[in-house]
C-alpha cells in the first residue's frame, strides 16, 4: 500500500481543521445559579451549644464577686470606717487599758486623772483613738489590695466579739500575774503561747499575724516618746532599757492580741457601713 504524500502536508491540515464541526454533548450543561437566601442562613447559622450548669454558676459567682469587690471598695467607705474606730478606741481602749494601770503596771505622770476607779490620763483616750484607726485602716487597706486569703467562716459579730472577750481576759491574765510576781520570763513564755492560740483561733491568715509582730514590736518604742518628752507615764517595774525608758518586754503581746480584735472589728464596722450604704441607695 502507498500512502499518499498529500495526507501529512499542511494544506490538508489546515483543510481539515476548517471543515470540523463539534458535535453537541448528550448531557447538559449546568450553570451554576445564585443560592437561595433560606440556604444561606441555614449554612452561615452557628448551633449554640448549651453552657454546663457548673459552668453557669461559675460565671454568675465572678460576676457576683467582681460586682461586690467594686461595691465594697474601703477607699469608698475610709472615712466612716476611720471615725467609728476611732469613736470605739476613745472610749473602750481606756476601760482596757485601766486593767493594767489597776495594779500599777504603768504610772500616769502628767495628766493622770481618776475616773471612779479607772486610773487613766487625759491623753489616753485620743492616742487609743489613732492606735485603733490607724491598725485597723491599715488592715482594710493591706487585705483588699494585697491579700488573697479569706478569713475564717463563721458570723463576723461572734468573730468581733470573741476577739474582745479574748483581749480583755488576756490583758487581765497578765495583769493578775505580774501583781503576784510571777517571774517576767515566765510570764512571757505563757503569754507568748496564749497570743499565738488567739490569732489561730480568731484570724489564722497570714497578713494578720505579719500585722500583729509588726503592731507588737512598733508600739513599745512609740511609747518612748511619750515618756521621755512628756512625761506621760512610767513603768515602776520595768526590765529593759530602751534609749533611756523603761518598758516590761512581755507587753509587745498584750500588742499582739489587741491586732485579732481591731482586725475584726475593722471588717464588721465596715460590713455594717456598706450594707447601710446600699440600703440608703436603694430605698
Amino acid at each position: 500500500m502507498q500512502i499518499s504524500p498529500t495526507f501529512g502536508s499542511p494544506r490538508c491540515l489546515l483543510r481539515s481543521t476548517s471543515c470540523y464541526t463539534p458535535k453537541p454533548s448528550p448531557f447538559p450543561i449546568l450553570i451554576p445559579g445564585p443560592c437561595p437566601l433560606s440556604i444561606l442562613k441555614k449554612k452561615t447559622k452557628k448551633k449554640l451549644v448549651p453552657m454546663r450548669p457548673e459552668a453557669i454558676k461559675k460565671g454568675e459567682i465572678d460576676s457576683a464577686t467582681t460586682s461586690k469587690s467594686e461595691s465594697t471598695t474601703p477607699r469608698h467607705l475610709l472615712p466612716l470606717v476611720s471615725l467609728s474606730l476611732f469613736a470605739t478606741g476613745f472610749f473602750l481602749g481606756p476601760l482596757i487599758d485601766g486593767i493594767h494601770s489597776r495594779v500599777h503596771l504603768v504610772v500616769y505622770q502628767n495628766g493622770a486623772i481618776d475616773v471612779a476607779s479607772l486610773h487613766t490620763n487625759i491623753w489616753v483616750p485620743p492616742l487609743l483613738g489613732l492606735f485603733y484607726c490607724s491598725v485597723g485602716l491599715l488592715h482594710l487597706l493591706l487585705e483588699h489590695n494585697f491579700s488573697s486569703q479569706q478569713p475564717p467562716e463563721g458570723s463576723l459579730e461572734i468573730t468581733t466579739v470573741a476577739s474582745l472577750v479574748s483581749l480583755v481576759l488576756f490583758t487581765e491574765l497578765s495583769a493578775e500575774m505580774y501583781k503576784v510576781g510571777v517571774p517576767d520570763n515566765v510570764e512571757a513564755y505563757v503569754l507568748f503561747a496564749g497570743a499565738e492560740l488567739i490569732w489561730f483561733l480568731l484570724d489564722r491568715t497570714r497578713l494578720g499575724f505579719a500585722l500583729a509582730c509588726v503592731v507588737g514590736l512598733a508600739c513599745p518604742f512609740a511609747e518612748i516618746p511619750a515618756m521621755e518628752w512628756f512625761n506621760l507615764w512610767y513603768y515602776p517595774q520595768a526590765n529593759i532599757q530602751i534609749f533611756g525608758q523603761g518598758l516590761v518586754t512581755w507587753t509587745i503581746t498584750c500588742y499582739f492580741v489587741y491586732t485579732p480584735f481591731l482586725i475584726n472589728l475593722s471588717r464588721l464596722l465596715k460590713s455594717i457601713i456598706a450594707a447601710a450604704i446600699a440600703q440608703a441607695k436603694s430605698v
